[in-house]
């Protein structure tokens, strides 16, 4: 192998890296995008529940589910 084709696989090499780091750094930042809206979720899931359980509460309705009349 000459000099020649050494700096060329290099050139290669280099151009590869670039286009890993480019596409690690967008998969991190739809990770980070993800986590943050999981994390919102969560929180509105749990203010869902609360609100569930004092309407429950205020309305005089049994926590135990009760199954319809034709069971």
């Amino acid at each position: 192998m000459n000099t020649s084709d050494l700096l060329n696989r290099i050139d290669e090499l280099e151009i590869r890296n670039q286009f890993q780091e480019e596409t690690i750094d967008a998969l991190n930042n739809a990770l980070t995008k993800q986590q943050q809206d999981i994390l919102l979720l969560k929180e509105q899931i749990k203010l869902l529940a609360q609100r569930m359980g004092d309407q429950r509460q205020n309305s005089g309705i049994d926590s135990a589910i009760e199954k319809p009349p034709h069971y």
